[in-house]
């Protein structure tokens, strides 16, 4: 009811500026040759655990629960585009494992090293490095749902990062911000959970990354 009320303002919107009322496009990068591995979804609570970037606060975490949902949003969403993946989550921890123990004892080796050190772990020319840095659920007294995550994907023989796609995301009333008029349409004028957030991020950073 309360779309159907704010049509006529967001047709004269869209007539004063198309580009408002379409989502920013994305521009995919051409699917990676090779196998790949994919990691479970972590929670880095310091600075050091990440592959780029800052936490937007230290010493946080997220709940296990979210972890395991992202990871079937995650798995389903590449399922849905076709992308063949190597390796089970099981093998992949068991390698997350192996390179921890190796590392005991030793100074404290970077993320990359430790992510590399897993990718080299596994029958995988790639490995799909999935974090979530912020998670906020839709709250009562206007405290919208928000997520932070990136999505790395690691070329493992080439030793290289091959892509990063960060996702910031904090759900805005129409009224603070028009540009976000094609996100509003598409979630029906509604204020949405954290979980719809992070599917939409995946799905984007997925297409973003040639997965």
């Amino acid at each position: 009811m309360f779309l159907r009320k704010l049509l006529p303002v967001i047709t004269i919107v869209c007539a004063l500026g198309l580009a408002a009322c379409s989502p920013k496009p994305i521009t995919p990068q051409l699917r990676p040759v090779g196998s790949i591995a994919v990691a479970s979804f972590s929670a880095p609570k310091y600075n050091w655990e990440l592959l780029a970037g800052y936490l937007p606060e230290e010493g946080k975490g997220v709940k296990q629960e979210i972890l395991t949902s992202l990871d079937a949003t995650l798995n389903q969403t590449l399922r849905a585009h076709g992308v063949s993946i190597t390796g089970t989550p099981a093998s992949i921890k068991q390698c997350q494992e192996i390179v921890t123990f190796e590392r005991s004892g030793k100074a404290r080796e970077s993320a990359w090293s430790y992510w590399l050190g897993v990718g080299r772990c596994l029958p995988a020319d790639f490995i799909l490095v999935p974090q979530v840095l912020h998670w906020r659920e839709l709250e009562g007294g206007g405290k919208p749902a928000s997520v932070v995550m990136d999505l790395y994907l690691i070329d493992v023989k080439g030793e290289r990062m091959v892509s990063r796609y960060h996702y910031d995301e904090t759900q805005k009333a129409l009224t603070d911000n028009l540009l976000d008029l094609g996100k509003f349409v598409s979630r029906k004028g509604e204020w949405v959970s954290a979980d719809v957030l992070a599917k939409e991020g995946i799905e984007a950073g997925l297409r973003e990354i040639g997965l």
